[in-house]
């Protein structure tokens, strides 16, 4: 016989079981609504299954847990490596998927199935992970390395203009300062990637993100770009003050930029500068001012990718990996569980952070 809501009226809940409950649903709303604003998310559904000894459900369902956090985390493996790089280093990733528990920023029950006859017991899971554990284990690893271009970069630049009266779309447009970067990093010999390459992989809101700081959307652009370093930041033009006695305005220009290591997931470099001309019309001196700035703003880059390129002592390689129990460890949700319905079928949205 299959447990299911049909049989609720058998459901004997303990004292101030619905508080509680009520409790962790609105607690699992608030966690939902906070996590849409923040930082990019793998969120994944998963099941898993275990037999259940002596009639002990609590646990039957425990081990399922376990066994659906690795399935999720499989998944999300696949997703961010690609099936052909996921089987090439299945050996090495057994080191991460072991311990699925690390990477999970929080999850919540969808469904889950009791069975009498045939003793076993079944969940299914949203499972929410943290990007930057995963991207961080996959470099201690070395994994990451293997799929990124070695010694390329990407530039992304959202540039603001004065004369534009309507900004146009971020994908729609090669800024000035950003073409004047790429042709220094090509004459020195730098693999560049170009923004058209990416635009249709990557969702300009990511780009903002990591403009904005966010060290796993710029990993996320450099693993769909694939390549080494990712460049990103903001440029802006302002006038200075009005025409002189030659008739000229000065327009300054101001670049900030951020390199971020896609293997390394870190920032190895940051610098914002400035650059004044003086000329005819407020367009002219735009561009003359977007492409003085970008060329001063290259050769410091340049400088920071060469130190960040030669070649290092290698440590030896490990995962930081504390605990050494049980492969499939029985999630810490045993309170979640014994608030749980003792029946099968569907449950609230009760999120569990870890």
């Amino acid at each position: 016989m299959i447990r299911n809501n049909s049989q609720t009226s058998s459901l004997k809940f303990a004292p101030g079981f619905l508080a509680v409950m009520s409790a962790l649903f609105l607690f699992g709303l608030l966690a939902s609504s906070v996590s849409a604003k923040g930082e990019p998310q793998l969120i994944y559904e998963a099941e898993g299954k275990s037999s259940v000894k002596d009639n002990d459900y609590s646990q039957g369902r425990t081990r399922a847990v376990g066994y659906a956090f690795k399935t999720a985390l499989t998944i999300a493996l696949q997703d961010l490596l690609g099936g052909s790089a996921y089987r090439r280093n299945r050996k090495s990733l057994e080191r991460i998927l072991e311990y699925p528990k690390k990477y999970i920023k929080q999850y919540r029950f969808l469904e889950f199935y009791d069975s009498d006859v045939e003793q076993f017991s079944r969940v299914k899971l949203e499972v929410v992970f943290f990007p930057g554990a995963i991207n961080r284990a996959l470099s201690q690893l070395g994994i990451l390395a293997s799929l990124v271009k070695p010694n390329t970069a990407i530039v992304l630049v959202n540039e603001r203009s004065l004369s534009a009266e309507t900004p146009p779309d971020f994908w729609d447009y090669v800024p000035i300062s950003e073409v004047a970067i790429l042709q220094k990093f090509l004459a020195a010999g730098v693999k560049v990637i170009t923004r058209e390459k990416i635009s249709d992989m990557v969702d300009e809101n990511t780009v903002f993100e990591a403009m904005q700081g966010d060290l796993d959307a710029a990993v996320d652009i450099g693993l769909k770009a694939k390549v080494d370093i990712v460049i990103v930041g903001t440029a802006v033009t302002t006038r200075r003050g009005d025409k002189n006695a030659e008739g000229l305005i000065t327009v300054q220009s101001n670049l900030t930029l951020r390199a971020v290591s896609t293997t390394q997931s870190v920032v190895i470099a940051a610098r914002s500068d400035f650059a004044s001309v003086q000329a005819e019309d407020e367009f002219k001196g735009e561009l003359q001012a977007f492409e003085v700035v970008g060329k001063k703003m290259a050769v410091f880059f340049l400088d920071a990718m060469k130190r960040y390129w030669e070649p290092k002592p290698q440590p030896e390689v490990t995962v930081g990996i504390d605990d050494k129990s049980d492969p499939n460890p029985d999630p810490e949700d045993s309170e979640l569980l014994e608030l749980s319905p003792s029946s099968s079928g569907s449950t609230p949205s009760i999120m569990e952070d870890l």
